[in-house]
């Protein structure tokens, strides 16, 4: 007799085993879950801030203003129970306004200083060493050439009629109780009244939100492993067989494909007529042709939201009555809608048509992952509605876009994804012919260091310029390695696209993503074509055009814009190396978390602006992509982001890989894409590369279309 176990037996122990990993996975979600509740909901009392009084000495529990007898200063400063203002000194530049010095008995030390609209700053030692809630900026000394804690008072968010805006700062915390001897520098802020108040261990402790946040989301990807592999019941199930028949009659989408493009172009026509005259019933009727043909074809929608990507920055969709929505947004939610009722009226089970949808896989995950962590830092930032806004219109509306092109992808027609791709460069073509217009007719210019500059509905030629040297990568490649009519369409569209991309003056473009893409193309050109057998003329040509570029742009070399290009002593250059300098220690003060999405400029200016870059104090992000994830997200969002491009690189190189061995018929398509990650990447180590929606959503667009490919049969 056999000692083997029967199959039977086998596959009752793997159901058994299986729902009891189920359970575990349960367990732990109910228990995340109901942690994340009761953090966020247990009550605290919110403990008043001290009132500040006239004291004999800083003691713990002591507020005391700043007229009290520990405070000894320099001359001319007027001290008052309000607070104490430094005199101007003959040198504003090259001398401190004033110093303050004195003594404190305690753990914590916080100062209430006078935040505003005016320039400037202050250093604070304690014990001869830098104050270490403060920053702490390689190179930035106090006037006795002494490292020292770093803060400005720059804040105009919190300027208002009645003056600058008290507020209590911790600028250090000492490792033993006793008593510390503190030196405060205060540079210019003279007429501000800048120092109001000082604090030792009385500031009340704030409980963090953040934790109970994170426990909700382990809570909700513990859930999500224990429904892993269930099979969805489909609404239609419930309803009665007359109903179902009725419902299949009357929102059966069109079968035939010139039925559905007779409905999708006029739709379109509509809808830019209603964004342009802002008439809502107009928007309505183009929404119900677009979505009727996309419920028997989705990528139609998403191909219309990929046509007016460029658009969003400055037009809305008018829905109602002086009511507007967002173009991503719009194209967002129906877009998952739609797909969610095509494949409720496609494939619902019982059918013999039904097929299940491929999971997206490590990349997938991946983004989800990324997109969770994003939720925990907007959490912790400190200003969490402009936090929470970054949130969704970037790291959540990437993640939905996601959803939407696996939708429309995953069963890996090559006809859906060619219609998203000719959307997406048909919509760069359109807005960079409309940049032009307005640099023939002179209007919505931005003057810029003797140079006029194109951006098209872009709040910023920069703006435009990340956006166009992408696009003109994918379409240099399929003029280079396309056929026929493709071939000429593609290289009239890049023209327009180099054209428009050379009038925004971008010197990041012009000058690192460009040519780094342009380079790419070469490479992966000549790899391809020599592979193939064919002539490499065409790559000649993309020379010649890369060429004349330069030669149009010769002329304006001597403009202010580029005569100081590579000099890093003054200028943007400058500017920039001041920024990586407050930006790597920035990241150094908040390694894990971040200071959140969209708050690197609260942080920054008020916190990290060196005094040598007063003059572009607004700057909203370190124009670097690894300072960005860990400025934005922490060391978990570094991580997660450059996960994030190497792996979505690495799908692009392996399908440029197979279209050489014949296994895949789009090399054009992939060598392009696989450019326009080169140059944007190799941009974004000196300017913008993904906090934006449009163009987080091109990279959600370049890489699950890889991601989502499948291969074609060998030649």
């Amino acid at each position: 007799m056999s000692s083997r176990p029967s199959a039977a037996l086998l596959s009752n122990r793997l159901s058994g085993a299986v729902l009891g990993a189920r359970r575990r996975w349960a367990i732990l979600a109910a228990l995340c879950g109901l942690a994340g509740l009761g953090w966020l909901l247990w009550p605290t009392a919110d403990a008043p801030l001290p009132a500040p009084a006239r004291a004999a000495a800083l003691t713990p529990g002591t507020a005391a203003t700043l007229d009290s007898p520990p405070f000894v200063y320099s001359p001319g400063w007027q001290v008052s129970a309000a607070g104490a203002d430094p005199p101007e000194p003959a040198d504003p530049w090259q001398t401190p306004a004033g110093t303050v010095g004195f003594v404190y008995r305690g753990r914590e030390l916080a100062l209430q200083l006078a935040m505003g609209d005016y320039w400037g700053y202050l250093y604070v030692t304690v014990d001869g060493q830098p104050a270490n809630r403060m920053a702490v900026i390689r190179g930035n000394l106090n006037s006795q050439g002494q490292a020292a804690g770093y803060r400005t008072f720059y804040t105009p968010d919190a300027q208002t009629t009645a003056g600058p805006t008290p507020q209590w700062v911790i600028v250090h915390r000492a490792a033993m109780p006793g008593d510390h001897h503190v030196a405060i520098e205060v540079w210019r802020s003279w007429g501000q009244t800048p120092l109001r108040a000082a604090a030792v261990d009385a500031l009340p402790a704030a409980r963090p939100v953040w934790p109970g946040v994170l426990l909700l989301i382990l809570g909700g990807w513990a859930a999500l492993a224990a429904g892993w592999g269930l099979r969805p019941v489909w609404p239609e199930a419930y309803l009665p067989p007359p109903l179902r028949a009725t419902l299949d009659t009357l929102l059966r989408p069109p079968a035939r494909t010139h039925l559905r493009w007779t409905m999708a172009v006029p739709a379109v026509v509509l809808l830019a007529g209603a964004v342009g005259l802002g008439l809502w019933w107009m928007a309505i009727l183009g929404l119900a042709l677009l979505g009727y043909a996309a419920l028997a074809q989705p990528s139609l929608w998403a191909a219309a939201l990929l046509l007016a990507l460029p658009f969003y920055f400055s037009r809305t969709l008018p829905i109602l009555p002086g009511w507007s929505t967002n173009l991503i947004e719009i194209g967002l939610l129906g877009g998952l809608l739609i797909v969610a009722l095509h494949r409720l009226w496609a494939a619902p089970p019982g059918r013999s048509n039904d097929r299940a949808v491929p999971s997206a896989g490590w990349f997938g995950w991946l983004l989800a992952a990324l997109v969770s962590w994003a939720l925990v830092a907007a959490f912790a930032a400190g200003h969490r509605a402009p936090a929470l806004r970054e949130w969704r219109t970037v790291f959540l509306a990437g993640g939905l876009f996601a959803l939407l092109l696996h939708g429309v992808l995953a069963a890996g027609s090559p006809s859906d994804r060619a219609l998203l791709v000719a959307a997406w460069l048909a919509g760069a073509t359109l807005v960079a012919t409309i940049g032009l217009g307005q640099a023939a007719a002179g209007v919505m210019l931005v003057e810029a260091e003797g140079v006029q500059r194109i951006r098209a509905f872009y709040g910023s030629p920069n703006n435009l310029a990340l956006y166009l040297e992408r696009t003109l990568m994918v379409t240099l490649a399929f003029a280079l390695l396309g056929t026929g009519r493709l071939r000429w369409v593609a290289a009239g569209a890049a023209a327009l696209q180099g054209a428009a991309l050379l009038l925004t003056f971008s010197k990041g473009s012009l000058f690192v993503g460009v040519p780094v893409g342009l380079l790419t193309l070469w490479l992966g050109g000549w790899w391809t074509l020599t592979a193939r057998g064919l002539s490499r003329r065409p790559l000649w040509w993309l020379a010649a055009a890369a060429g004349a570029g330069g030669l149009i742009l010769l002329p304006f070399l001597d403009a202010d814009r580029f005569r100081g290009l590579f000099d890093l002593s003054q200028g943007t250059g400058h500017i920039r190396l001041l920024l990586w300098r407050s930006a790597w220690q920035m990241a150094l003060d908040h390694p894990w978390l971040g200071v959140g999405p969209d708050n690197f400029l609260y942080v920054f200016r008020s916190g990290y602006l060196l005094p040598g870059g007063w003059q572009e104090p607004n700057l909203n992000h370190p124009h670097n992509w690894p300072l960005d994830w860990w400025t934005r997200l922490g060391l978990p969002g570094l991580a997660l982001g450059t996960a994030f491009f190497v792996g979505g690189c690495g799908l692009l190189w392996t399908r440029l890989r197979a279209a050489l061995r014949g296994r895949d018929a789009d090399a054009a398509l992939w060598l392009g894409l696989l450019a326009a990650a080169a140059a944007a990447l190799s941009h974004g180590l000196i300017d913008l590369s993904y906090a934006t929606p449009d163009l987080m959503l091109v990279w959600v667009l370049i890489f699950v279309t890889a991601k989502s490919c499948r291969y074609l049969p060998p030649a």
